[in-house]
This record gives structure tokens, sequence and C-alpha cells, in this order.
């Protein structure tokens, strides 16, 4: 009889434990099931998001006006940042953000030159009939031709009265 109770005791403990895993199993499966809505749900949310930003195409027809004036004020800041360091490292000053612009403005000049110019000469010259290439290459030929002129037309120190200018502030005078 102790042998049949335990027997019988055992079997419910069984029976017990094997309901225990099945309600486990079926709250496991409504977790998953549960987090797999959530993530396709956040996926679906973020894909529409993104496929809606990186159609700028469209996005610029239904908005001409913010997109231009967004490029235009993102335009304006870089060009006065970049301009401003520029003016400073003419007056000596080379911080990191002078020598950074600096090599911006050398990078972009490059890519300017190679990509972007080549294409928009040939537009021009479409619309308005101008070689823009040559019409550079004749600006920066003249340009070299009025810093020789007026190099020329400049009064020249003389180079002893000049350094002689430089020991006077430099040095303190003798009472």
């Amino acid at each position: 009889m102790a042998n049949q109770s335990s027997t019988s005791t055992a079997g419910e403990n069984k029976r017990h434990l094997q309901r225990q895993i099945g309600r486990a199993r079926e709250s496991l499966a409504e977790t998953v099931e549960e987090i797999k809505e959530t993530a396709e749900q956040g996926y679906a949310s973020v894909k529409q998001t993104v496929s809606g930003v990186l159609d700028y195409r469209d996005q610029f027809q239904k908005d001409p006006l913010v997109w231009s004036l967004g490029a235009l004020s993102a335009g304006f800041a870089l060009g006065y940042t970049l301009g401003f360091a520029h003016k400073s490292s003419k007056h000596g000053k080379h911080s990191q953000v002078v020598q950074f612009a600096d090599r911006v403005v050398d990078e972009l000049s490059s890519v300017g030159q190679s990509l972007l110019m080549p294409g928009l000469s040939v537009k021009i010259k479409e619309f308005f009939g101008v070689d823009f290439a040559e019409l550079l290459r004749d600006m920066r030929g003249s340009t070299s031709e009025r810093e020789a002129v007026k190099r020329q037309q400049r009064p020249r120190l003389k180079s002893t009265r000049h350094t002689s200018t430089r020991r006077r502030k430099s040095r303190p005078r003798k009472k």
C-alpha cells in the first residue's frame, strides 16, 4: 500500500509538473508572439519614416521653398564660417579651426573642379552659349595680370628703412 500511495503521489506530481510545463509553453508562445508583433510594427514604422526621408525628391516637390531656404541657410552658415576662418588665417592666426577650414576649402575646390565644373560648363554653354570654363580661365589670367600691374605700380620701400623701422619698434629707445 505504501508503494501504491507513493506511485499515485508520484503520478500526481508528474501530471502537475506537465501542466506547469504546458502553461509555461503557452506563456512563452504568447510572449514570443507579442514581441514579434511589436518588432514588426516598429520595423514598419521605421521603414515608412526612412523611405519618406530618403525620397527627398518627392519632399522637395512638395515643399520647394522650405528645402531651398534650408539649403541656402546651410550654405550661408558654412560659407560664413569658412570665410571667417580664412580671414583669420590672413591675420596670422593659425588655429585648428583655421587649418581645418583651409583643408575643407581645398578639398571642396578640387571636388568642384573635377566633378561639378565639367557638367556645369556644358549646361551653361547649352543655355547661355558661353563657355564657362574658358571664362574662368580668362578671369584667372586677368587677375594674375592685374596683380602684376599692381605690384609694378606700388612704391617699393627701401630695405634699410624698413629694417630700421622694425628695430626702433622692437628695441626700447635709449635716453
